[in-house]
């Protein structure tokens, strides 16, 4: 399972014989939302309390809007896909790094078909190119997950989930992107970011620290020595991103591409002292 902004997905890959060509496989992507139905409970009785207040609409506008079931929408979403991408057995045995660029196009183009259809729900994405790119890359990365065996999709359940919309408008999608944050980590990983605030990883001979703040400093230590190395600004196109998102995207790159966090990155003094394991409640990375 993986989030785009409210939504949940569950992505199923299937490779298997093609049907019409005995010389060849076909990959089948398909997205399926962990709730069929999503339930928003709209502000239409604020908003008409607000117009009347105003003077710019009847009481009778109020009192049509109390009713709670008028107050609730129902958001029906369908599958993504399936997307077929059919190959030669002979490229992927002779052929394997060609294969992999190939497969790693499709995977990239339906990984941007979910995110685009997700944003299609304007009540539930938020509206940032910053954040729906950095979706469409957890996409990608789940996609490869499944592909591994280190995720299972589960059943599309048609119980329906409810989201307050009021809350969407207030600025919960920070808590959005720190439930995102769950369901990327790992859970000690988790917990780590619930007590202290930031995420600690470790990739080959150094410790990468990452706070939730918009632009914090990436703290990287040595393994061996427990010194610091040094501070690493990143800092994404997105202005308005999310701290936690900014914090999944630094996870990713630190565990995944630490050359190209290096390769991006500005770097500053490092800061002082030793690397501790449990950082402390109040950690600097000014």
């Amino acid at each position: 399972m993986i989030r785009t902004g409210y939504l949940r997905w569950e992505i199923d890959v299937a490779d298997a014989h093609c049907a019409s060509d005995p010389y060849s496989r076909e990959v089948v992507f398909l997205a399926r939302p962990t709730h069929r139905v999503v339930r928003v409970r709209t502000t239409n009785h604020a908003d008409a309390a607000a117009r009347f207040v105003r003077g710019e609409a009847s009481y009778d506008s109020v009192l049509k809007t109390l009713d709670p079931k008028r107050g609730e929408i129902d958001l029906t979403i369908p599958d993504v896909g399936p997307r077929h991408f059919r190959y030669s057995e002979s490229d992927r045995r002779t052929m394997l790094r060609y294969w992999m660029e190939k497969l790693q196009r499709e995977v990239t183009a339906f990984a941007h078909e979910v995110v685009a259809r997700a944003a299609s729900f304007t009540q539930l994405v938020i509206a940032s190119q910053g954040l729906r790119a950095g979706y469409a890359k957890l996409v990608e990365s789940e996609i490869f997950r499944v592909i591994e065996g280190k995720s299972q999709p589960q059943p599309t359940s048609d119980e329906p989930v409810r989201i307050d919309a009021a809350d969407y408008q207030v600025g919960v999608p920070e808590l959005v992107a720190a439930e995102l944050v769950r369901d990327v980590v790992e859970p000690k990983e988790f917990h780590e970011f619930c007590q202290f605030d930031c995420l600690t990883v470790r990739n080959g001979d150094k410790y990468y620290r990452i706070p939730r703040r918009t632009h914090g400093l990436i703290e990287v230590w040595d393994v061996a020595t427990k010194r610091a190395l040094c501070r690493l600004c990143v800092v994404f196109q997105d202005p308005g991103m999310p701290p936690s998102d900014e914090v999944v995207m630094k996870y990713l790159l630190a565990k995944h591409q630490p050359d190209l966090l290096w390769q991006t990155g500005v770097r500053f003094a490092p800061p002082k002292g030793r690397f501790e394991v449990t950082p402390p409640r109040r950690w600097s990375v000014d």
